[in-house]
């Protein structure tokens, strides 16, 4: 576990830290959630090659389904996620999918198809970790999480400048991305109160998205920094409100 745990420690801080406000039995799983997508984001800065990253995209593929990790820490973790929380492995498949657009250089079509992929990789991975929290609690949380995926995944993109450009489509600039994300941000913390309690720790890493929003309203150009005190003081205040 301790190997899992340092994979999302070092790659996906803010979610690491949420995993400490959800009960000790459920901690593990979210850990293993996190670790793979952790370990499939990170295929893009891994390869040269965009060959070389659709092989290790498949690879998970074809670990998802035969349901062996053949040893591999991170894979075996999940998959016993899978079978504890009956997580649906269609989801898993499709947030691959949606990460081979990270290993070319094509622009992103429009709005709608933004949405969509932010929608695979960022709402799916927060409603998999309500499901491992509160699998019948879960689907009720759908549109909060559609919404704060979105919005979530547009800052995490906009704050990273080297990579960002492809993600914008014609006729969207930075400013007017920043307020698509407020948009749906807005929405999705409107809807954030009526999510079942034990849900909670899946969506507190979006809770840090206006922060980050507001960093890069302010410079731009520059890669996002928020200090790790700053950020898990939002995470802990924002649990105590709700």
């Amino acid at each position: 576990m301790s190997e899992i745990q340092d994979i999302v420690r070092a790659h996906d801080r803010d979610r690491y830290l949420s995993t400490f406000f959800a009960p000790d039995e459920k901690r593990p799983h979210l850990m293993a959630l996190y670790a793979f997508n952790a370990e499939v984001t990170r295929i893009r800065d891994l390869v040269s090659d965009p060959n070389i990253g659709l092989i290790r995209l498949q690879w998970w593929r074809d670990t998802l389904e035969s349901g062996a990790g053949g040893g591999h820490p991170v894979a075996e973790a999940l998959l016993s996620a899978i079978r504890d929380c009956a997580l649906p492995v269609q989801a898993l498949t499709d947030l691959l999918a949606a990460r081979e657009f990270d290993l070319f250089h094509d622009r992103m079509p429009g709005l709608t198809e933004l949405e969509a992929y932010m929608g695979e990789t960022h709402s799916r991975l927060i409603m998999m970790a309500a499901m491992i929290l509160d699998r019948e609690a879960a689907a009720p949380a759908s549109e909060a999480a559609g919404l704060a995926g979105v919005a979530q995944g547009l800052a995490l993109v906009l704050g990273d400048p080297a990579h960002r450009d492809p993600f914008l489509p014609d006729g969207m600039d930075v400013k007017a991305a920043i307020a698509h994300a407020e948009k749906r941000l807005a929405q999705a913390m409107a809807l954030l109160p009526s999510v079942p309690k034990p849900l909670l720790p899946a969506f507190l890493p979006v809770t840090l998205t206006a922060t980050y929003l507001k960093a890069i309203r302010h410079r731009p150009d520059e890669p996002l920094r928020v200090s790790p005190l700053k950020r898990q003081w939002v995470m802990w205040w924002t649990a105590r409100a709700l």
